[in-house]
């Protein structure tokens, strides 16, 4: 089953119909059974693809063939061998509705070229969707450490939280006491016109709660999270997603 990011800030759970995996969010916050015990295997799946430089706390990063991750007409993480998924989760507020209501729902998130996810009633932190970047069987990083950074394109009517995850965040991979502080920003200014946003990885930056502080490593990127800002109703879709140089 494929492993999943998430945390407030950003939890998230991965679509096991489309991937190998498991959880990158706290198991309260799953939708769907997961593990949180630290893998230190390297998916048979990847080892053409891993970088060269092997992590001593879990498998090697992979690099992608290219700039693409996302382009909103499939489930499927782009240019990444093998690719990761999309996913929805929220936290569990018994009145809260979303849409896509589970991970096994998503392809109705995929609507003209975008994939939209909205939800209200949510008490706790709230809701989203997100996605590992490797769809190894253990929790596998990226190395996108040749681009400068990520850039997407989003529409909406609510603000957004934005939350990168890597192995510094996720407790799978033991460098972290406190997880789930992932590198993150808000998106306040979304409109019905979709518009590009572009960060350097030096401009997301963790709550600061997360223990110890690290600082954003582009070799060991995990996951991406996409969720409301706290306990809000959201609305909002994410047409394209890439590194850039």
């Amino acid at each position: 089953m494929n492993r999943q990011i998430a945390g407030h800030a950003g939890m998230t759970i991965l679509v096991a119909a489309l991937s190998g995996g498991g959880c990158i969010v706290p198991p309260q916050a799953a939708q769907c059974p997961c593990s949180t015990t630290t893998s230190s295997t390297t998916s048979s799946g990847s080892s053409a693809a891993a970088s060269s430089t092997a992590s001593s706390n879990g498998p090697a990063a992979v690099k992608p063939t290219g700039a693409l991750v996302s382009d909103g007409k499939s489930a499927a993480i782009l240019d990444v061998n093998p690719p990761g998924s999309w996913f929805a989760f929220n936290d569990r507020t018994a009145k809260g509705t979303m849409s896509p209501a589970s991970t096994s729902d998503f392809p109705s998130a995929l609507v003209n070229g975008a994939v939209h996810t909205s939800g209200k009633g949510f008490a706790d932190w709230g809701g989203g969707i997100g996605f590992n970047f490797v769809g190894a069987d253990s929790l596998t990083p990226l190395d996108a450490s040749e681009y400068a950074g990520i850039s997407f394109k989003a529409s909406g009517s609510s603000p957004m939280h934005v939350g990168l995850a890597t192995k510094a965040t996720m407790p799978e991979f033991g460098e972290c006491t406190k997880c789930y502080d992932h590198f993150a920003v808000d998106i306040t200014d979304l409109t019905s016109t979709p518009k590009v946003y572009t960060f350097k990885w030096s401009q997301l930056r963790s709550g600061g709660w997360g223990s110890p502080r690290a600082s954003l490593d582009p070799h060991t990127l995990v996951g991406l999270n996409f969720t409301s800002k706290g306990a809000a109703p959201w609305d909002f879709a994410i047409h394209e997603i890439s590194f850039f140089q």
